[in-house]
């Protein structure tokens, strides 16, 4: 028996056209993997194909597609996560990257450079 799957039907010509766009430049390879999978279930790929396709579970599939329908382009993007907030502030963080671009062959002189220095000059 063949498990029951949704597409995603209706598809304006100018959705197509940017889906494709995003599916070929959006940065974030999440991103142009769910563009593209709108565009296969338009195409009347069933979830499980999908699923195959990008090595990923079928619940995962049938959820881009529901954000999809309730949010459109805005379903496509990552929402913020939770997590353990950044140990160093935005000065100490460019600090550091300051210290690694002056030396970046050289990463663990540079740790050993913010390890010895932390406490002394605090960044």
């Amino acid at each position: 028996m063949k498990t029951p799957t949704k597409f995603i039907a209706e598809l304006k010509e100018e959705e197509k056209k940017e889906l494709k766009r995003i599916m070929k430049e959006d940065e974030s390879s999440r991103v142009r993997i769910r563009a593209h999978s709108i565009l296969l279930s338009n195409r009347e790929y069933g979830v499980d194909e999908i699923a195959d396709i990008y090595e990923v579970d079928r619940d995962t599939i049938s959820i881009w597609l529901q954000n999809w329908e309730e949010s459109r382009y805005e379903g496509l993007i990552d929402l913020p996560k939770s997590g353990r907030p950044p140990i160093l502030n935005e000065k100490e963080q460019e600090k550091v990257k300051q210290l690694v671009r002056k030396d970046p062959q050289s990463i663990r002189r540079v740790a050993g450079q913010i390890k010895k220095n932390w406490k002394r000059n605090n960044y």
